[in-house]
């Protein structure tokens, strides 16, 4: 029981920082972020983010790995299943979903003013898994469809967000589908 009471502080506590972070990179480039600066808003003491994490940017990429996992770990799980209709709708479902669920940091993250880096890991990611080209594409079509394929998909997710996802889920996860 005193695991699971940790745990939970600890998860309590990452998101609060998590929160004031996204807070302050709404407001300023992360160069400008001071660590009293984030504690102060997030009312935790220094020693505490000093605990979990060595600098400001350390805290990012720490967020930016987690949620590079989750979406692995998701796309690892529809990679397996055949390529149907329901399965990409389920998988770009979740994929509408996590977005929304994380929608400030996701913004933050993939906005003009974004992680450039961050969004190479996560093509990066989609591109490591076996993809279905048509058979009857060239070497060369073949060899740019993917980027394509990846790199509109996201563009989307950047429209969705910017738009203030005003399109639910699973009207997004339609149309991405359609358009594929």
């Amino acid at each position: 029981m005193d695991n699971q009471k940790i745990d939970r502080r600890t998860r309590k506590t990452k998101k609060i920082l998590t929160q004031a972070l996204t807070k302050l990179m709404s407001e300023k480039k992360i160069n400008n972020i001071t660590v009293r600066e984030l504690t102060d808003i997030a009312d935790v003491n220094r020693s505490t983010f000093y605990f979990y994490y060595k600098d400001i940017f350390d805290m990012v990429e720490k967020i930016e790995t987690e949620m590079l996992a989750d979406f692995d770990g998701a796309f690892n799980k529809f990679a397996k299943e055949a390529p149907t209709h329901d399965n990409l709708l389920s998988f770009f479902l979740y994929l509408f979903g996590f977005a929304q669920n994380n929608a400030e940091i996701c913004k933050i993250l993939l906005g003009s003013d974004g992680d450039y880096a961050f969004i190479e890991k996560l093509k990066e990611t989609i591109r490591q898994y076996p993809h279905t080209i048509p058979t009857s594409y060239s070497e060369t079509k073949a060899h740019y469809y993917i980027p394509f394929i990846i790199s509109g998909c996201i563009g989307t997710i950047q429209q969705w967000l910017n738009d203030d996802m005003k399109v639910s889920p699973k009207e997004m996860a339609a149309i991405i589908i359609e358009m594929l």
